[in-house]
């Protein structure tokens, strides 16, 4: 799998997102989990079963190749809630596949971690979308994740 990097464009991360989530699910499958299913709304991206219960996941897949040493955790875009806002996933997977790295931390904690902190909100996104989201610098959060070291990815130039 190669990712292709870039400035933002939705319909290229969207591209970026489904092949993270699918390598996110191959991964699960080799601590045995089993699929159950993907969401194509707000609800979650991946539900898999383990021993006959279900966890469902958000998978957020950042290829930025630069490593500011931040993650961006959206909350609102087009003036709506979005992302850490309205998801109703468990677990939060963050993935670095051009770092080696796969975070994962319980959606609940996440929430409680950025309400016990003053996190940089910054805008980006597609033109107009006005996305808004928390940079959370990665250090700072490391002891509240469990962090998977993977072979890290190449970009495509």
């Amino acid at each position: 799998m190669i990712f292709e990097n870039g400035k933002y464009n939705f319909n290229t991360d969207l591209g970026i997102g489904l092949q993270g989530e699918a390598y996110i699910r191959e991964f699960l499958e080799t601590l045995k989990f089993v699929y159950v299913d993907t969401c194509s709304d707000k609800r979650y991206d991946l539900r898999m079963s383990y021993k006959g219960k279900e966890y469902t996941y958000e998978i957020k897949t950042d290829v930025y190749e630069r490593n500011t040493g931040n993650m961006a955790i959206e909350f609102e875009s087009r003036g709506k809630a979005s992302g850490i806002s309205v998801t109703e996933a468990e677990y939060f997977v963050y993935f670095f596949p051009l770092w080696g790295e796969i975070w994962n931390i319980k959606v609940q904690d996440l929430k409680d971690l950025i309400a016990e902190n003053k996190f940089y909100v910054k805008n980006g996104g597609d033109k107009g979308s006005n996305t808004k989201f928390y940079l959370i610098n990665k250090e700072k959060v490391r002891t509240k994740y469990k962090i998977y070291q993977i072979e890290p990815f190449k970009s495509k130039d």
